[in-house]
């Protein structure tokens, strides 16, 4: 009778093993991948059980927004060893499991860099945290040739989890989503996936202060506060004779420039208004980007000449005026392209 016991209790640790062993590979496993020594990856596999009890896995950087979802070809699990394929990249991972994770190495381009996978966990903030965060910040940041605005805004969904955006008003103002937001003991850190993205910094006294990094990138000082963001009015120094001919939308193609897969051409938006106080103001449009509402910071008109100043994208313009033609250059960091403007 013990003999029996024995194996049917054998049998058990087997089985419940195995079941285990299954279970613990379906989720999220992440790692950091340090590419050298001043920049490291951090690297997610989610890995999806299938029917018939084999796994598909999608690979995705939370700092790296090139790297989303990217399927692997091949996964190999045998409850200790996990080798993955991700030929898209031309790299794979192989690891032992022990202890709760994995200890094994990405494999890219004949060259082998340590990556140690743990179950992910999703930072939990506290109610507490969340209503310190909650709102928006904002606050300015010196970049070579000018200043932009950081706008952060967080609140809670639906979940009570708080999700966040990032913007930039003289950019245009897109919201960027923000990821993995943790704050506790005064300290935040989160990131922005889709431009590679860092923010980390110290609360006191309603006000955030940190540091903003993008990729390697030198970090730059940015100190934000809370309360809504009210954009300033660049006024244009038009006069209604001046501002009469130039109102309304101009349309235009600036290219070709050179792209990922060949020479582009970028569809420009340059539109002339008045607000309700009265005053002439401008923007450039991006639609191709969609990045709208870039503000005009200078403009005059003399003698049908036309010259812009867009000053967060460090741009200037300069065409001369025929009726609804505005032919001219777009110089922008050093470098100029004829760009055509047609009255719409």
């Amino acid at each position: 009778m013990k003999i029996c016991l024995r194996i049917l209790g054998l049998l058990a640790v087997l089985v419940a093993g195995e079941a285990f062993a299954q279970q613990e590979l379906a989720g999220i496993w992440q790692g950091k991948l340090a590419v050298d020594a001043q920049t490291s990856l951090t690297i997610q596999f989610t890995f999806t059980k299938r029917p018939d009890g084999t796994y598909s896995a999608v690979l995705n950087s939370p700092d790296n927004g090139g790297i989303k979802n990217v399927a692997a070809s091949a996964v190999s699990w045998d409850a200790s060893a996990l080798k993955v394929q991700v030929p898209s990249l031309s790299g794979a991972y192989a690891g032992t499991f022990k202890d709760g994770r994995f200890e094994g190495q990405w494999t890219q381009q004949g060259q082998a860099l340590p990556l140690a996978l743990g179950p992910y966990q999703k930072p939990q903030l506290s109610k507490a945290a969340i209503d310190t965060l909650s709102g928006s910040w904002h606050g300015p940041v010196t970049i070579p040739g000018g200043t932009l605005t950081f706008v952060f805004r967080f609140k809670p969904n639906d979940k009570g989890e708080l999700q966040g955006s990032l913007a930039v008003p003289e950019q245009g103002g897109v919201e960027i989503p923000i990821s993995d937001i943790e704050f506790a003991d005064g300290r935040l850190a989160l990131k922005v996936p889709r431009v590679q993205g860092d923010y980390t910094a110290s609360y006191a006294n309603g006000a955030l202060t940190g540091t903003w990094k993008r990729g390697s990138g030198p970090g730059l000082p940015v100190a934000v506060k809370k309360g809504d963001y009210a954009a300033p009015v660049h006024a244009l120094a038009l006069n209604m004779e001046s501002f009469a001919p130039l109102a309304g939308k101009w349309q235009g193609k600036l290219g070709p420039l050179p792209g990922p897969n060949g020479p582009v051409n970028l569809n420009l938006v340059l539109r002339f208004e008045m607000n309700g106080n009265g005053q002439v103001i401008g923007f450039i449009d991006s639609p191709d980007q969609k990045v709208m509402g870039i503000p005009v910071i200078e403009a005059s008109l003399a003698a049908g000449k036309l010259a812009v100043k867009v000053g967060a994208v460090q741009a200037e313009y300069r065409g001369d005026l025929s009726g609804k033609t505005l032919t001219g250059q777009w110089t922008q960091g050093g470098k100029s392209n004829p760009l055509t403007f047609t009255k719409q």
